[in-house]
């Protein structure tokens, strides 16, 4: 059984997070939290600064897998990476079905933040590729967080907590299977991380840079 939580907070790696459970009310999967995290500190080792964003995709008639999305990332990511010459996205995607059978997604990405800091572009695209694929986007309100990684090395998680709690949305228990239903609900990127200072996987907060003199010696 895939282990859940309805608390307001989570501990990963020694740090306190929040999580959008509705103050109690829902439920999410720690599975996909763990993963937020694992992309989010990914990113951080090879970026000094991310820039996290959030889009919902919905989709005009139900269909048993994902291919919808498949589709849509093949086309957006080598879009990003050409556009702003991105070595690597990031990216945490979760599939829903509620009362009605047809399903949609929130998207959640990662990019490097010295390379993009507004949305008018990437929502421009989005749209574009939505109405060639048949697809339906919605961008919510305040839909992006720059996280600098000099501000968690000096204690900082403001960004990075905003950036958490809104992504922990795709990690909701609530519409993510119906019936019968043996389809993927969750996805991650796979990034590789650079190790940190201590030579161990890098997580929020490290000094990358300690890491780069180490070497240097």
């Amino acid at each position: 059984m895939r282990k859940k939580t309805n608390a307001e907070t989570i501990e990963i790696d020694g740090l306190e997070l929040p999580i959008n459970t509705h103050k109690g009310k829902y439920y999410c999967f720690v599975e996909p939290l763990l993963g937020i995290k694992r992309e989010l500190d990914a990113m951080l080792s090879h970026h000094r600064k991310v820039f996290v964003f959030r889009i919902d995709m919905r989709i005009e008639s139900y269909t048993g897998d994902n291919e919808v999305m498949t589709k849509f990332l093949r086309s957006f990511i080598p879009w990003l990476k050409r556009r702003y010459g991105l070595k690597r996205v990031g990216y945490v995607w979760c599939r829903e079905v509620e009362t009605s059978k047809k399903q949609h997604y929130h998207l959640v990405f990662m990019i490097d933040g010295t390379a993009v800091k507004t949305m008018k572009t990437i929502i421009d695209k989005v749209t574009d590729l939505a109405s060639i694929q048949d697809l339906s986007p919605w961008i919510p309100k305040s839909p992006s967080y720059l996280i600098q990684r000099k501000h968690l090395e000096q204690g900082n998680y403001t960004k990075y907590k905003q950036a958490f709690f809104r992504a922990s949305y795709i990690a909701k228990e609530r519409g993510k299977k119906i019936k019968g239903e043996s389809v993927n609900s969750f996805q991650t990127s796979r990034i590789k991380p650079r190790l940190n200072e201590h030579g161990t996987i890098f997580k929020a907060g490290d000094d990358y840079q300690k890491r780069l003199k180490k070497k240097e010696i």
